[in-house]
């Protein structure tokens, strides 16, 4: 499963509905109803949709055309996925055997997008494993490398306290989201949170809430959870697609078996989800935010298997619901080597700047990588392009490539150290004619003003018009020339000064004076 977020601009529309859809060629994916907001402002919507088989997918995000109206050619764009068969890996780290655990592992054995490998500390010195590669993997307890940890693109702190981990590896958790660019979720509990002594820890700063340092913060009293406007926007939340029906099933969910009380949301976080326990009302329940190259999140309770436990057994809610989250969480985790460009889909331009990012294991930059890249496209294209690392950019390569034909591409591309491969990446992209000009129907006017003002002209919209006699006047902005030419070679002048000797010849004869 997919998620994609949509941004679109509307003119003349402002509160009419229309239908969002998703298609692969004539097969209709997922469609949703939206309410057109704010008119020429951008509007940002959600689709979850299943992409299918693993392989290059062309997908076309559209809205339905709406009645009366003159364009409909930018209703619809064309999008490129390279879909992998890779699954994220997230480990999960839990403090002692608790329901919460049993419940989330069973949440998402069925989502073939994810692996989790997880740690459970049944003893003091007794640690359980699951979801393991190998018998080696994760034996000498939680990770103290960086090329153990940062294999994984998730990272779950259930209820554990952060004096269990060596400063080195707190430290390490931070650079796993700040510089590798994953994400952590931490989970609520008796030894969670401010309980656990988190608050002294290097990873408090990058808690999307603010924890304090008193203890007995964790209740286990029932919660009832609210979701707030944010929450309704997130795909995280998304329990049903049509917003209104999505609100209406949140307040019928069962309440959580405890909660923890966290402090407030920091500046730029994101409150999803909200709680009233213990007559405490509107606590933060779920809050995530970006950090570093990566993001964190908290759910601030260790009782969400009550969803599943106190509803019918055919009820996907509480399976959903994680499988939602822990997508998110992994969702912009980049690999070692990452290629891109800025312009995936190519409107009436065929030059295709391509960059590549290459990192080693504990992903730091790789300077002394060679890094190739095989295209092929639409009648047989086919080329191998060599990248140059950037001076000023250390491990990353760029070129330009040029897609001659309209139509869809794919570039494979291999980094090597020596002889030995050291990552590869797929990128996907798409020229297409004749479409740049549906998109820019639309008067550009701040390029007309800095036109007006560099030549020393006036811009003016309709009802300004009835200053432009009164406003026309010489002016010296541009480029004057000055021609000097004698009275006689002037026509003009010429035929005046004949004019008056003929009317002074005829007025003399006149008088006699001749």
């Amino acid at each position: 499963r997919l998620s994609a977020e949509i941004t679109f601009r509307q003119f003349g529309c402002t509160r009419e509905r229309a239908r969002l859809v998703v298609r692969e060629g004539d097969r209709l994916l997922a469609s949703r109803e939206v309410t057109l907001k704010a008119e020429a402002a951008p509007q940002t919507e959600a689709l979850v949709f299943n992409a299918g088989l693993a392989g290059p997918r062309s997908f076309q995000f559209a809205i339905e055309p709406l009645a009366g109206e003159e364009n409909v050619h930018n209703n619809r764009v064309m999008r490129l996925v390279n879909v992998t068969s890779a699954k994220p890996r997230i480990l999960y780290f839990e403090g002692e055997p608790r329901w919460e655990y049993k419940f989330i592992h069973r949440g998402i054995e069925d989502d073939r997008s994810l692996q989790l490998a997880s740690m459970v500390r049944t003893t003091q010195n007794k640690i359980y494993r699951q979801g393991i590669q190998d018998a080696k993997e994760l034996l000498d307890g939680f990770p103290s490398k960086p090329e153990e940890l940062f294999a994984f693109d998730g990272l779950i702190i259930g209820s554990t306290e952060a004096g269990y981990f060596t400063p080195q590896q707190q430290q390490l958790m931070r650079e796993f989201v700040d510089r590798r660019g994953g994400g952590v979720l931490f989970l609520g509990g008796r030894a969670a949170l401010s309980d656990g002594g988190w608050a002294h820890s290097p990873l408090a700063e990058l808690l999307p809430v603010r924890i304090s340092e008193t203890k007995d913060t964790f209740h286990r009293d029932p919660a009832t959870a609210e979701l707030t406007a944010q929450g309704n926007d997130s795909v995280i939340c998304r329990l049903q697609e049509d917003p209104g029906q999505n609100a209406e099933r949140w307040k019928k969910m069962p309440p959580l078996a405890d909660y923890q009380q966290v402090g407030e949301p920091k500046p730029g976080a994101l409150t999803l989800l909200e709680m009233t326990g213990g007559g405490r009302r509107h606590l933060p329940l779920l809050v995530t935010q970006r950090y570093g190259s990566g993001r964190a999140a908290v759910f601030a309770t260790g009782g969400s298997w009550r969803w599943q436990m106190m509803q019918p057994l055919a009820d996907k809610t509480h399976e959903m619901f994680w499988q939602q989250l822990l997508r998110w969480l992994v969702a912009d985790a980049p690999g070692r080597v990452m290629a891109s460009t800025p312009h995936p889909i190519l409107s009436d331009e065929s030059r295709v700047p391509l960059r590549v990012e290459v990192h080693d294991k504990s992903f730091h930059p790789i300077a002394n990588a060679t890094v190739e890249a095989h295209v092929v496209g639409p009648g047989g294209t086919a080329d191998n392009v060599s990248l140059a690392p950037m001076p000023l950019e250390q491990g990353v390569y760029t070129t330009e490539w040029s897609a001659a034909k309209p139509g869809s591409y794919m570039a494979e591309v291999v980094v090597r150290q020596g002889q030995q491969e050291a990552g590869r990446d797929v990128l996907v992209f798409r020229r297409e004619e004749g479409v740049a000009e549906n998109f820019r129907t639309t008067q550009n006017r701040e390029l007309l003003e800095k036109l007006a003002e560099q030549t020393g002209g006036h811009y003016y919209t309709a009802n300004r018009t009835s200053r432009l006699v009164e406003d026309i006047a010489y002016s010296e902005a541009g480029i004057t020339t000055r021609e000097t030419k004698d009275l006689w070679d002037m026509p003009v002048l010429f035929l005046a000064a004949l004019l008056l000797r003929a009317s002074e010849w005829m007025l003399r004869r006149k008088w006699g004076a001749v």
